[in-house]
């Protein structure tokens, strides 16, 4: 059985936790299956982190309202525990904050985006290296939820991007067999980006909330299905 800990870098909103739950539930639902224990979750943003990376044999890092170069203290530490992950080759799984602050951590660049925001269900292509992660049936374009203003702009030495779009050139990466990282979030469903785009009607604006809302109401959760697999099979190929 492999344990997963969970390094959670925000909660959901409290007045939604009721429905959803915590935000290390959502990633306990994608990837609770037969040899995965998800045993772990620490409050990075209040300051909560493991003694040491084999704590857990992998670790997830979330989303977050944050943005990785904040001068917020605990950001700092959780950089420096995944430079100790990296030095040992331990395995780094990385989500939307998650894969902007693995790929700042270990050299890259993290900015936000002259293209503005990446709300809704928006098109990935699987790069011809990338074919190789994903499984056989997978479509060569895959549509996936996001919502983020920040992107990697340069990614980090070593890293491989397996799936890329104009948009978000730096969309899923790979470094040797030790990280994944993604601008995406498999982790969230429908009802529950929708939620999340009407509290950002007032900050995005309202071209972009519609044009995100339809992407979801027309087309689900495009390919989740297919990513869910990649995090699920990267985990249990690190026994």
């Amino acid at each position: 059985m492999i344990s997963v800990g969970i390094l959670l870098c925000d909660d959901h909103y409290e007045d939604t936790i009721s429905v959803y739950g915590h935000y290390d539930d959502a990633f306990k639902r994608l990837l609770s299956i037969d040899g995965i224990n998800v045993s772990k979750t620490f409050r990075c943003f209040q300051g909560e982190f493991p003694s040491q990376p084999d704590a857990c044999d992998v670790w997830v890092i979330t989303g977050s309202k944050w943005s990785v170069y904040d001068n917020d203290p605990w950001i700092e530490t959780l950089a420096t525990f995944i430079r100790l992950c990296d030095k040992r080759h331990h395995p780094l799984l990385g989500v939307c904050f998650g894969h902007q602050i693995i790929h700042f951590a270990l050299g890259g660049t993290v900015e936000k985006s002259d293209k503005g925001w990446g709300m809704g269900l928006y098109p990935l292509n699987v790069t011809h290296q990338g074919r190789r992660y994903f499984t056989a049936d997978t479509p060569s374009s895959i549509s996936l939820l996001a919502v983020h203003q920040d992107q990697v702009h340069l990614p980090a030495d070593t890293f491989m991007t397996i799936a890329s779009s104009d948009f978000c050139p730096q969309a899923i990466t790979v470094k040797e067999t030790h990280i994944l990282t993604m601008q995406c979030h498999p982790e969230f469903t429908a009802p529950f980006i929708i939620q999340l785009l009407e509290r950002l009607r007032e900050k995005a604006g309202d071209e972009n909330v519609d044009r995100a809302r339809r992407t979801v109401e027309w087309f689900g959760e495009g390919e989740r299905q297919y990513v869910v697999s990649l995090l699920r099979r990267f985990i249990l190929s690190c026994s």
